[in-house]
């Protein structure tokens, strides 16, 4: 076995130096000399699983749909069976015992992994390149009847994990411990034999609107071009919703702390696709700012990245940061009393 994989990087290797380009010729080079093994090559995955924390169950249609092809020799002819198990993983475990610790002796609701559905050759028909593909889907209903686990107990960035066992008419077999790095995650092949079916949030309000926010703590980033001022600042910013639900333009990234650690620092100043994303739990900064200096004419950016530390009514504590090393608290506020969302608070 290693040699047949210790023959696929070298023949990937080979190709790379030979600069060759990612397509499926690329694929059919390395095939046309592979004399053993097989792979299961995946050519596109479609994760339409959204739990919502309201109704406390998955949104209807929710399912999740895996494109593979099998490769092999024979050009599939030594296809037999492809198994797949699949198991519940907890992700987002908490302290239920009260000792502070999340460990062993929390509940947890992950389950051990069990055979969920075995595809035949029939299952599979030729692709564009001749060989097997086949089209797998599972619907939310069924992923949690398999696997047992509480559908009421279930949030988002929880997953479902899948493992692929190919097996070949001639009695060998592959899975994830047979596959190398160039085969289960290389730009060519992408077979790691599993998947991480990680569950998405639906989003059940909008956070458009205007807030206001007192930063309570500033501290400058090392190097001296930043200058935060020690008092605390406040101000209002304002999120409005574009067309991806969840996601938000803001008027201000920072909640105005670049303006107040960099006065008079830069000649020009650009908000690249600057964006809040509400992500199941967490408020995600995205975009960035460009920037010339003044006196050197030198450009950077800065990127910023929030974390949620506490919640109370429509106040919520962030500490945030930028890629330069500027830190901060801040409370932001919503406006009319609203509460925050039960996914965000802390």
């Amino acid at each position: 076995m290693k040699k047949i994989f210790k023959y696929y990087s070298t023949l990937l290797a080979s190709i790379f130096l030979l600069g060759c380009s990612g397509d499926d010729k690329t694929v059919d080079q390395v095939l046309d000399g592979v004399t053993n093994g097989a792979i299961l090559r995946t050519i596109d995955i479609d994760n339409k699983l959204i739990y919502n924390d309201i109704t406390t169950s998955f949104e209807a249609d929710s399912d999740y749909t895996l494109i593979i092809e099998e490769q092999d020799a024979s050009n599939g002819d030594l296809l037999s069976e492809v198994e797949i198990y699949a198991r519940f993983v907890e992700n987002t475990r908490i302290d239920t015992n009260g000792d502070l610790v999340v460990d062993e002796n929390d509940d947890d609701l992950s389950t051990e992994e069990g055979l969920i559905r075995t595809l035949t050759a029939s299952d599979f028909e030729p692709g564009d390149r001749g060989v097997p593909i086949s089209t797998i889907n599972f619907t939310a209903e069924e992923l949690v009847s398999f696997t047992g686990v509480d559908e009421s107990k279930i949030q988002g960035k929880d997953d479902f994990a899948l493992r692929f066992v190919l097996k070949l008419t001639d009695g060998r077999s592959f899975s994830v411990d047979d596959a190398s790095g160039n085969v289960s995650g290389g730009s060519y092949f992408s077979s790691p034999y599993t998947y991480r079916t990680t569950i998405g949030c639906a989003i059940t309000e909008s956070l458009a609107g205007t807030y206001t926010y007192q930063i309570t703590s500033l501290v400058s980033a090392p190097g001296g071009t930043s200058n935060c001022p020690a008092g605390p600042l406040t101000g209002e910013v304002t999120w409005e919703d574009t067309n991806t639900p969840g996601e938000y333009s803001t008027s201000d990234i920072s909640f105005g702390q670049f303006d107040a650690c960099y006065v008079d620092v830069f000649s020009a100043i650009t908000f690249d696709h600057i964006l809040v994303t509400w992500d199941c739990t967490n408020l995600v900064a995205e975009g960035k700012i460009e920037t010339v200096e003044v006196d050197t004419d030198k450009e950077d950016e800065f990127s910023y990245v929030y974390t949620i530390t506490a919640t109370s009514g429509s106040d919520m504590t962030i500490e945030f940061g930028n890629s330069k090393g500027d830190q901060g608290t801040v409370i932001l506020t919503r406006s009319g009393g609203s509460e925050w969302p039960v996914l965000l608070q802390r």
